[in-house]
């Protein structure tokens, strides 16, 4: 596991957090996609693309909505499609190989459905009512079902026997704060936003990033 690289996404992943706290805009065209960036090279040298290769497309459409989302607001569709993107390659890496059908899969899914079906209520309820918002509404809906079948993807690999425990956990933990993560900015964009808002919605995702790409690279 090549550490330079990972050191580096760490460097610039705190740079980015104080940029956010400090409302630094301009440095985020560095300190953002620089972080992300590293931490794909990281994963390369690393031979995580041998590992899964649908993980390391998963990382580079996360770089593109980094991208989108530092763009004016106009671009907020671009960026959620690409993370849905970043999304649906994330749930396939989990599921090669696919775990067993038990029933904790299936309590596992009921259980993210009711939660992602409330905040779709949340966040749809905080929209105006105009027919531009029509289209929003429904992207909103696909991306929050979206990253709830990742979560449940990756709880999959607690009991998938191609994964060894530590790296399911790190796995499962990522994704928490991955949901997490985009649940708060959700709330940042659509019900309040605040400085300690925005800097935790930073903070969550770029440990979900970095514990998901050590997730896989452990599968190794």
């Amino acid at each position: 596991m090549n550490t330079g690289w990972f050191l580096a996404a760490g460097l610039l992943a705190v740079s980015d957090w104080l940029a956010v706290f400090f409302e630094k805009r301009g440095w985020r065209w560095l300190t953002k996609t620089g972080a992300m960036l590293c931490l794909i090279a990281a994963f390369a040298i690393s031979g995580g693309w041998q590992i899964s290769g649908w993980f390391g497309v998963g990382l580079i459409f996360s770089l593109a909505g980094d991208a989108f989302l530092l763009l004016p607001s106009r671009f907020f569709l671009a960026g959620l499609a690409a993370f849905l993107m970043a999304q649906l390659a994330y749930i396939l890496a989990f599921h090669q190989p696919p775990a067993l059908l038990l029933v904790n899969n299936l309590l596992s899914a009921g259980f993210l459905l009711l939660i992602a079906l409330a905040a779709f209520r949340r966040f749809s309820a905080a929209l105006p009512a105009e027919s531009r918002v029509k289209r929003l509404r429904w992207a909103i809906l696909i991306y929050i079902l979206a990253i709830s079948a990742m979560l449940y993807s990756a709880l999959t690999t607690l009991w998938n026997p191609a994964w060894p425990l530590s790296a399911a956990a790190l796995a499962v933990t990522g994704a928490l704060f991955f949901y997490f993560s985009d649940w708060t900015l959700a709330n940042q964009r659509f019900v309040r936003s605040t400085r300690i808002g925005r800097l935790t919605v930073m903070v969550t995702y770029h440990l979900a990033q970095f514990l998901l790409t050590l997730a896989f690279l452990l599968r190794k």
